[in-house]
Order: structure tokens, then C-alpha cells, then sequence
């Protein structure tokens, strides 16, 4: 049980990481790196967004056990 909640804070603090980063991207167009193509942009973004909930969904479900 745990383990479980501590992997869970750890997709989701990771994802929030990068989702962060990728904010910055989109406001400014450029970070540390860039990404010019619009449709990469958009499926790393989408690909955190969804890990992001994923994470997310699983430590709600382990809180309310």
C-alpha cells in the first residue's frame, strides 16, 4: 500500500514537472529546449496531460480505500 501511494506521488510530481515545463514552452516558445513543431508540442503535452490524470485517478483511489 505504500509503495503504491509513493509511486503514485511520484507520476504525479513527475508529470507536474514536465507539464510545468511545457507551460513555459507554450507561453514563451521556448525554454531550455525547444520545440518548433506545433504537432510534437501538442502530443508531448497531451501525453503528460494524460499521465497527469492517470496519477492523479490512482492516488484518489488509494485515498479512499
Amino acid at each position: 500500500m505504500l509503495r503504491n501511494v509513493f509511486a503514485d506521488i511520484l507520476l504525479t510530481g513527475l508529470s507536474l514537472a514536465f507539464l510545468l515545463h511545457f507551460a513555459f514552452i507554450w507561453r514563451y516558445g521556448q525554454l531550455l529546449v525547444q520545440e518548433p513543431n506545433i504537432i510534437i508540442r501538442s502530443l508531448e503535452t497531451g501525453m503528460l496531460l494524460i499521465i497527469f490524470a492517470f496519477g492523479v485517478s490512482r492516488l484518489v483511489v488509494h485515498f479512499r480505500r
